[in-house]
């Protein structure tokens, strides 16, 4: 019993951390010592758990991306608007296959609790250096406290009989991070990795 005791307690933490993401718990902080620059390389602003599912939410570089464009669809290079300096990036996980979960409808929302202003985007998938992803260019709202929500809707493509259950609803995660000068020095703590059911 001893000797299984440590195995129940890291099942018990990740169910929490499960049950709390899943509810839209209020995010831990983590602060970055040094500060870090989204507009110069990649900043992991936190992993969620929830519907079995992990939510990694990261923002970047702004970028130009070769999408369809118009009523054409014409594919074109979307260059980043003048004050788009960043790239939000969502990757919805499958922690079971540790593959991203393709045919979602991927939503970013968030507020900047200093200045009362929002910002909210449809996300766009994208294969990239890091693989299939949802993404969006964003100036985002200046400096401030943020209170983010990312929300993955339900998948399009079809299961097989076992799985049917799975991603049958929204999944919905919230994030906190922090800009001064730019520069990100709050995010939220990421989740540990979810358990894999066997």
């Amino acid at each position: 019993m001893k000797k299984s005791f440590p195995f129940l307690l890291a099942g018990l933490a990740a169910a929490l951390a499960f049950a709390n993401a899943a509810h839209g718990a209020e995010p831990k902080v983590k602060v970055l010592t040094p500060a870090e620059d989204a507009t110069q390389k990649t900043v992991l602003i936190g992993r969620a758990l929830g519907n079995n599912m992990t939510i990694v939410f990261e923002i970047e570089p702004a970028k130009a991306m070769w999408m369809p464009m118009g009523k054409s669809g014409q594919w074109m290079e979307h260059a980043p608007g003048p004050n788009e300096r960043f790239h939000v990036e969502v990757k919805p996980v499958d922690p079971a296959s540790n593959t991203r979960i393709p045919y979602a409808n991927v939503k970013f929302a968030a507020t900047n609790k200093d200045n009362g202003k929002k910002v909210q985007a449809q996300l766009h998938p994208m294969w990239g250096g890091s693989g299939l992803h949802y993404t969006v260019n964003s100036a985002l709202a200046g400096d401030g406290v943020y209170e983010a929500r990312i929300t993955v809707g339900v998948p399009t493509f079809a299961r097989d009989m076992k799985s049917k259950e799975l991603w049958s609803k929204p999944t919905t995660a919230n994030f906190h991070f922090k800009l001064a000068g730019g520069k990100l020095i709050e995010v939220t703590e990421p989740a540990e990795e979810m358990p894999v059911k066997k």
